[in-house]
C-alpha cells in the first residue's frame, strides 16, 4: 500500500509539470524530456516486518533530552549526642556534685565517658557548647542555695566584671562590700573557708552557664521562639517569687495576696478553668499517701492562720 501511494504521487507531479512545457514560446528550444521514472513494483512485505511504516528518527535538535536518573540525596544526619542538661545531671550524680545549670542552657553533647574526675568531665561538656563555661562557687555559711537563675546571674556578673578589685563602703551602717579578682590561694584554702569572717561553706557549688550575656540572650530568644519553656524554668521563677515574698513586711504580704487573688479572678475564664483543671489532674495523679499528707498540711495551715479548726464538710442534702 505504501509503495503504491508513492508511485501515484510521483505520477501526479509529472502530469502537472507537462502543461508548463507546452506553453513555452516556439523559438525557445524544447528541453529534452526527462526519462520516465520507473517505480519498481513493491513486493510483498516480509513476514516479520510490521504492516505500519517505521518513521525515521527525528533530527538531533528535536530529540527529547535524555533524563538522567535522579541521584538519591544523602539523608541529613540527625543531631547526635544527648541533651546537655541530662549529661550534666549524670556527671553530677557520678561525681556527687552540687550542680546548678543555667536555665537557658540547651543543646546536645556527647557524654564524657572517659573523664576521670569532675573537672575533666565538665571541661569535656562545655567544650562542645559555644559560649558555655563553668565555675566553682562557695556560698556563705548562713546563706541558702538561691534559685538557679539568680545564682547564674550573680556568677555571670562577677565573671564579666572588668574591675580588678574594689571596696564599696556604706558609712551609715559601717559595712563594706569587697571584690578582688584572681587572688592566688593555697591548695588547702577550702578547709579554711569555715574559719573566715564571715564563714563560708566548704562544699562548692558547680555552676555551668553562658559566660557572655549575648549568648544568654540569644538562647532565651530561641527558647521563646520555639515555645520551649520547661518546668525547671517555671520552678526557678517561683523560687525567686517566694524569696521576694519572704522579704516583704507583713503588710506588703497581705497586699500581695489580695492583688494575686484579684488578678486570678480577673483572669480570662478559659485560662482560669484550665489552671484549675491542671491542678485537679495533678492532685488526682498523686499517691494516696501524698494526697493525705497534703490535706493534713492544708488543715494545719488553716488552723494556724484562722486560729480554729477548718470547717467540716457540708451536710448531706435532706438533713
Amino acid at each position: 500500500m505504501f509503495w503504491r501511494t508513492v508511485a501515484a504521487v510521483i505520477a501526479l507531479s509529472v502530469s502537472a509539470v507537462m502543461p508548463l512545457w507546452a506553453q513555452q514560446e516556439p523559438g525557445e528550444p524544447m528541453p529534452p524530456p526527462e526519462p520516465p521514472v520507473e517505480v519498481p513494483e513493491p513486493g510483498p512485505p516480509p513476514p516479520d516486518m510490521p504492516s505500519e511504516p517505521v518513521m525515521p528518527p527525528p533530527p538531533p535538535d528535536l530529540q527529547p533530552p535524555v533524563v538522567q536518573p535522579q541521584r538519591q540525596q544523602p539523608r541529613q544526619s540527625r543531631q547526635t549526642g544527648s541533651d546537655v542538661r541530662q549529661v550534666l545531671n549524670d556527671v553530677a550524680q557520678r561525681f556527687r556534685l552540687q550542680l546548678v545549670i543555667d536555665p537557658l542552657l540547651q543543646g546536645r553533647v556527647n557524654p564524657p565517658t572517659q573523664a576521670k574526675d569532675a573537672a575533666s568531665a565538665l571541661d569535656a561538656v562545655v567544650r562542645q557548647m559555644q559560649g558555655v563555661t563553668w565555675r566553682k562557687v562557695y556560698l556563705r555559711a548562713d546563706m541558702e542555695l538561691p534559685a538557679s537563675e539568680t545564682l547564674v546571674n550573680w556568677v555571670r556578673s562577677i565573671v564579666n566584671l572588668e574591675a580588678q578589685g574594689l571596696i564599696v563602703t556604706d558609712a551609715a551602717s559601717n559595712r563594706i562590700t569587697s571584690f578582688v579578682r584572681n587572688v592566688t590561694v593555697s591548695p588547702g584554702f577550702e578547709q579554711q573557708l569555715g574559719q573566715m569572717v564571715p564563714a563560708f561553706k566548704t562544699r562548692p557549688v558547680y555552676v555551668v552557664f553562658y559566660q557572655q550575656p549575648t549568648f544568654a540572650q540569644q538562647a532565651g530568644q530561641q527558647r521563646r521562639g520555639q515555645g520551649g519553656m520547661r518546668a525547671e524554668d517555671f520552678l526557678a521563677i517561683e523560687q525567686q517569687r517566694m524569696q521576694m515574698f519572704m522579704q516583704m513586711s507583713p503588710e506588703e504580704r497581705q497586699r500581695a495576696i489580695r492583688m494575686g487573688v484579684q488578678m486570678f479572678m480577673n483572669m480570662d475564664p478559659s485560662i482560669r478553668m484550665q489552671m484549675m483543671q491542671e491542678g485537679m489532674r495533678w492532685f488526682m495523679n498523686m499517691s494516696p499517701e501524698e494526697r493525705q499528707m497534703l490535706i493534713q498540711q492544708g488543715m494545719q495551715m488553716f488552723q494556724q492562720m484562722m486560729g480554729g479548726p477548718p470547717p467540716g464538710p457540708p451536710p448531706a442534702p435532706g438533713r
